[in-house]
């Protein structure tokens, strides 16, 4: 079955030699290695904060077949990239799995005739990669292999489009060794052309798996794979991006143009629409940051060129900055290290592939239940003078400024750990609307300020 939504993210790299890029001054430019000028960064498997997989695609024609991946293993000071497969006609990867800095899987579909598919695996960084596919699986004409995922070292499973009325999932409990078919009676039926995503799916601790569909339906297991169940977000549109940052808390995108967020809170047995749409969300890639409350996206063309965090499960999303820059896919390892994919272009400097936060941890750990650090401002609206209120903390910080564009206009450095009271010149803004975000001690808050 030939799908519509392969590339629904991939977008095509629209960076010129005149265009004026702007890094965010939060997020490092790192070279991701890539053979192929206009490489982009299409799959993210962050392992942990010095180990991450990538796969490329070509960013000149998004439905040319690449199979370049690449890694890193010292936190992006250098990344080596190579190929899956030895030939570009036999298979497509559509999803990247990496278990640790030696070993990685790769999903597959063939290329030829878009249909069935297979898993690989590395153990050797990627030297070598082998074909770890049983004889049962893929093979039927309607299956597609979308992804692979992997809640502990050992414990995956594999999804595949439905075969004969069922949705085609393999689980293994040897690290890939051996595969067992999920019996079509613990996995709901799908309904009439019903198919899952190519690398669509985000997974929370040792035993949750959300992945979403063509039909905007969302599946979960909490047990592993073991069984599932099944909840409609929107009819009629797909799933495009998903992330939860607890068992019970996720936000999906959709394809829709009248709501195309929602957020759950019953681990996605309901949803609920986000409207509005704040202009500062990135709609090509979310993720939640681990041991935090907070939700990353980035975005890319049409306006969306955009990297931000949202504290409020997607009501309100604040720009990290910069301008110019795609933004492809988006994961972090924790609170503190994160990375970003982009494109190569050797036209424009600071844009080779990928990105690394270089900013303070984010957020407060889930476990203490900390608040975030008290922020008010006054007068609000202002007509430029503005008084902070700050709880003391035992370190600095930051503050920045931003317009509703999502551009930094102003930034500093806070030095001074104890005070309450900080005082801040916004005369020289044009009127409108602005978030002020402070990040100190770890923890992260932003409020939206007018300037009349």
């Amino acid at each position: 079955m030939k799908k519509t939504l392969l590339i629904i993210a991939a977008a095509v790299l629209t960076i010129g030699a005149n265009a004026q890029v702007v890094p965010s001054p939060f997020w490092t430019n790192q070279s991701a290695g890539y053979a192929n000028v206009s490489t982009g960064t299409q799959w993210f498997s962050v392992v942990n904060a010095n180990v991450v997989w990538a796969l490329g695609y070509d960013g000149t024609s998004p439905t040319s077949n690449f199979n370049e991946f690449t890694r890193t293993t010292n936190g992006g000071t250098t990344y080596t990239a190579g190929l899956v497969y030895p030939d570009t006609m036999t298979y497509h990867p559509s999803s990247i799995e990496g278990i640790d800095a030696n070993t990685c899987w790769v999903t597959s579909y063939l290329n030829t005739t878009l249909n069935k598919g297979a898993i690989h695996r590395t153990t050797n960084g990627g030297v070598t990669w082998t074909n770890m596919t049983p004889a049962n699986m893929y093979t039927n004409t309607t299956s597609w292999g979308d992804f692979t995922c992997f809640l502990t070292p050992t414990v995956g499973i594999t999804l595949g489009d439905p075969v004969l009325g069922e949705f085609e999932i393999h689980r293994t409990m040897n690290g890939g060794a051996t595969w067992t078919m999920v019996p079509g009676a613990s996995i709901p039926n799908p309904q009439g052309g019903e198919y899952g995503i190519t690398d669509l799916f985000t997974k929370f601790g040792t035993n949750d798996i959300w992945y979403g569909t063509n039909l905007g339906r969302v599946f979960h297991s909490s047990n592993q794979g073991v069984t599932w169940s099944v909840s409609t977000v929107i009819s009629g549109s797909y799933i495009t991006k998903l992330a939860f940052r607890d068992a019970m808390n996720g936000i999906v995108y959709t394809n829709s143009t009248t709501n195309p967020a929602y957020r759950t809170t019953n681990g996605g047995v309901s949803w609920t629409a986000i409207n509005p749409i704040d202009p500062n969300m990135g709609k090509n890639d979310i993720c939640a940051i681990p041991g935090t409350n907070i939700y990353a996206s980035a975005g890319a063309g049409m306006g969306n060129n955009v990297i931000s965090y949202s504290t409020d499960d997607g009501s309100t999303w604040t720009s990290w900055g910069g301008s110019n820059v795609q933004y492809l896919c988006i994961e972090f390892a924790n609170n503190s290290v994160g990375y970003a994919g982009g494109f190569t272009d050797a036209l424009t400097p600071g844009v080779d592939g990928l990105f690394k936060y270089s900013g303070v941890p984010l957020g407060v750990s889930n476990v203490s239940g900390t608040p975030l650090a008290s922020l008010e401002m006054y007068p609000n609206p202002t007509s430029g003078m503005v008084t902070i209120d700050l709880a003391p903390t035992k370190e600095g910080g930051t503050l920045t400024v931003i317009d509703a564009m999502g551009k930094v206009v102003y930034s500093e450095n806070i030095r001074n750990v104890g005070f309450e009271k900080h005082s801040l010149n916004l005369e020289g803004l044009a009127k409108g609307i602005y978030s002020v975000n402070v990040v100190r001690a770890g923890r992260t808050e932003t409020k939206k300020i007018v300037i009349q």
